[in-house]
């Protein structure tokens, strides 16, 4: 028999360094792998989903707004709908919730008060009617209707709050893709 002696040495910082390229590696593939089945599972259409199933976007900007980033120094992956792109209707219907009625500006008046311009000649139902202004005489008429109406304000489109059930689209997304994460990890550290 012979007799032999083998040594071997690793280096530990490469060893982490290879498994930290891996793991990022992975996340952002598991990212995107997530975002599209949640993307997949909104339906575009003008009708409300049941309470329970994954929600609908009448014009598909809810699909539109996940995203999934890396944060590499915490080894993570966040994945969902944007704020910047649709306000907090993702995380209310996720969870459910209330949501604030909403406000849009008023529009500035821009008439133009001279003949062959156009501006308010009366008010109906609170609205101004307006039109083209063809005489001297109605152009003063309406430099005084426009005196009367009040400057334009912020305006309530809705009054009540509206409330919605809870059909979350991200929780299911997880447990569709869940098997198949770990194969992801698969391989991923090189050296």
């Amino acid at each position: 028999m012979v007799g032999m002696k083998v040594r071997s040495r690793m280096d530990s910082r490469k060893v982490v360094r290879a498994s930290r390229r891996g793991s990022i590696k992975s996340l952002g593939q598991a990212g995107a792998y997530l975002r599209g089945i949640a993307k997949r599972s909104i339906k575009v259409s003008k009708d409300s989903a049941p309470a329970g199933h994954q929600p609908h976007s009448r014009k598909g900007r809810l699909k539109g707004a996940i995203l999934f980033g890396v944060e590499k120094e915490q080894q993570r992956v966040v994945i969902g709908p944007t704020v910047t792109a649709v306000g907090r209707i993702g995380r209310t219907h996720e969870f459910s919730g209330t949501e604030p009625a909403k406000k849009r500006k008023g529009r500035k008046a821009t008439w133009k008060l001279e003949v062959g311009g156009h501006g308010p000649i009366s008010v109906d139902g609170g609205k101004p009617v307006v039109v083209r202004l063809k005489t001297a005489k109605q152009v003063a008429r309406a430099e005084a209707e426009a005196k009367k109406l009040p400057p334009a304000k912020r305006r309530v489109e809705s009054n009540r709050p509206r409330k919605y059930p809870r059909r979350p689209f991200m929780g299911p997304a997880l447990v569709i893709g869940k098997p198949k994460l770990s194969k992801m990890w698969a391989n991923s550290v090189r050296g």
